[in-house]
């Protein structure tokens, strides 16, 4: 027998779940029917996922899913959807648009007086001071294997890493700016997402080779998706986030999350120390979970508030 031919017969002898069927599809906002960028593609209770393009397509492999398994489709400032995936595989089939609808937030004007209020740069106070460091190119197996069988752009590094911002419990706190450097060769482009979060519920506790990790759920208070690409330099990237009105009474968390990076590398400002309480958590990929890493305490994020004076002892007292 021809070994072409042999290949062949092979090939289409497989099982359907080892190959794959490709699906390309798009995700729209229902209001202005134009595509969403980056919007978070995934079986979150498969603890896998991925991003659609700049212009809100998409393009993966349906491998071992179920046409029961529930995809689910997410973006700042949209309301989640789900579809089965036998239903995404026919959208995606007839070049029907997967449409989200925005999000609607009733915000009361806020009035910060300079009397009620001070102004405080939270993290790193000097950010063009950081140091440029490489972060270590953690291996998710598991993710790499999904990215393979999955057909996604291994360019999109997948990894989020968190810093905490500590602000006063019970304190009224408006997040006015953010700030980060990043650190590229003129020939390297990367794209980040900018996240905000609230912490969540404590999950479990996992043994890793740097100890004991503590696993963690974050809320994601940010209104409007903020998405910065870096282009060829070392810079200090600043983002507004006044107009969002994102106010916290607690510890918060600031995230880059890399959604592309053309060397597949993660390089940023930071400050780092060990031995010392640790505020830096990190995800591995999309719909993983949040981990609290120990002993490591690296500072990369420098965030701009605007909080409430609290009342001085004396204060107090005679009140």
């Amino acid at each position: 027998m021809n070994v072409k031919l042999f290949f062949c017969f092979l090939l289409g002898s497989l099982p359907a779940f080892l190959i794959g069927q490709q699906y390309t599809g798009i995700i729209k906002s229902k209001k202005n029917n134009e595509g969403l960028p980056y919007v978070n593609i995934g079986i979150p209770a498969k603890a896998w996922g991925f991003r659609s393009d700049e212009k809100g397509v998409f393009t993966f492999k349906v491998t071992s899913e179920k046409d029961t398994d529930t995809v689910q489709f997410s973006l700042i400032g949209y309301q989640t959807a789900y579809l089965p995936i036998k239903e995404l595989k026919e959208k995606c089939a007839s070049n029907s648009g997967i449409y989200l609808d925005e999000m609607t937030y009733d915000l009361a004007p806020v009035t910060i007086l300079p009397n009620d209020y001070e102004v405080k740069v939270l993290g790193s106070e000097n950010p063009e001071e950081l140091d440029c460091f490489e972060l270590p190119r953690y291996k998710d197996t598991t993710y790499s294997r999904v990215a393979r069988e999955k057909g996604l752009d291994t360019n999109s590094v997948g990894i989020e890493l968190g810093n905490k911002i500590p602000v006063k419990e019970g304190q009224r706190t408006f997040i006015d700016k953010v700030q980060f450097k990043v650190c590229l060769e003129p020939k390297d482009t990367a794209i980040y997402r900018i996240n905000v979060y609230t912490k969540g519920k404590n999950l479990k506790r996992h043994i890793t080779p740097v100890g004991m990790v503590r696993e963690q759920s974050f809320v994601n208070i940010m209104k409007e998706p903020v998405v910065i690409k870096c282009i060829g330099k070392t810079e200090v990237i600043t983002i507004d986030l006044s107009s969002q009105d994102i106010e916290v009474n607690d510890d918060f968390y600031v995230a880059l999350e890399c959604i592309y990076a053309s060397d597949k590398k993660i390089k940023i400002g930071v400050s780092p120390a060990l031995f010392s309480s640790t505020d830096v958590f990190i995800r591995l990929s999309l719909f993983s979970e949040w981990l609290k890493l120990p002993v490591i305490n690296l500072t990369f994020i420098s965030a701009t508030v605007s909080s409430k004076k609290m009342p001085g002892f004396w204060e107090r007292l005679f009140r």
